[in-house]
């Protein structure tokens, strides 16, 4: 069993002293009885930068460069090609997305990967966030199965993980979804919705085990259009799914009355989650799943 790790980030953005943190919290991960391999796409790179961070990068990864900007799905899924082409996916590794914000506490990968090992019918587990994460051990006896609410509010890149049998199965990321892209957000709640579709079991353990900023209004406020879309996709598909789409445009009213959303924003994202759900058609495996 390996831990594959799937990354970006921007070499002209801020979060430099994020990124480097995130490197060295997968070094410190990554041991002799643990395989650590991180796939990391270097945006806005020129090859000056791609050899000098390189040099300076844990040896377990492996490093691409582009000299522009790509939405962050676009992101991901070059990466995904990548180590679907090369077969570097096992399928009981397990799969990660951490942003280049976060950072993960020692040990929690190896934690992880005992619990895929002692749960051989979990497919997607998801935890969740904070700038001060729990460094309690955690085992497969901590985990909980996961509800589509759960799965629907809790999921960030940064705490959804996937047995590697999934991947080929969800395919990529949405490329209309995500930063970068007209929607601005909701790939990441997209994928997970997809995984949790065609998983075998779905669980969490409801502790903060990666190190991330917690979302907030604000955060939910910006994403708001992506989101709405990516539940009237899924929206037929299951009932707890429906419920989640049909409460998202009353949130979205709260944002607007906090002064967090504009009634231009909000009617947009109306607009086209309405196209969304309308186009919608559940497969007959998602609908049985």
């Amino acid at each position: 069993m390996a831990i594959i790790l799937i990354s970006t980030t921007d070499m002209r953005g801020p979060r430099g002293p994020e990124f480097a943190r995130l490197l060295d919290s997968i070094e410190r991960n990554a041991s002799a009885s643990l395989p650590v391999r991180a796939y990391i796409l270097l945006q806005n790179c020129t090859q000056d930068e791609l050899e000098r961070v390189r040099a300076a990068a844990p040896a377990c990864c492996a490093l691409a460069a582009v000299p522009g900007r790509l939405s962050i799905s676009a992101a991901r899924n070059r990466l995904i090609e990548t180590v679907l082409s090369e077969a570097a996916v096992g399928p009981d590794d397990v799969v990660g997305f951490p942003d280049d914000d976060c950072w993960l506490p020692d040990a929690v990968l190896a934690r992880l990967a005992t619990v895929f090992s002692e749960r051989p019918d979990l497919d997607v587990l998801i935890c969740r966030v904070s700038l001060d994460p729990d460094p309690r051990p955690f085992d497969a006896a901590s985990v909980a199965p996961a509800s589509a609410r759960q799965i629907v509010r809790v999921s960030t890149s940064n705490n959804m993980f996937f047995r590697g049998s999934l991947i080929g199965r969800v395919g990529p990321f949405d490329p209309e979804l995500g930063l970068g892209t007209p929607n601005g957000g909701g790939e990441d709640t997209d994928y997970v919705i997809r995984a949790f579709l065609r998983a075998e079991g779905a669980g969490i353990i409801d502790r903060a085990l990666v190190g991330h900023p917690e979302p907030d209004k604000d955060c939910a406020a910006k994403y708001f259009r992506g989101a709405l879309v990516v539940l009237a996709r899924h929206a037929r598909l299951r009932p707890a799914l429906m419920r989640e789409f049909l409460r998202k445009p009353l949130v979205g009213l709260y944002f607007v009355g906090r002064g967090k959303l504009s009634w231009s924003a909000y009617r947009a994202a109306l607009a086209e989650g309405g196209r969304s759900f309308l186009k919608s058609r559940p497969t007959a495996r998602a609908a049985s799943a």
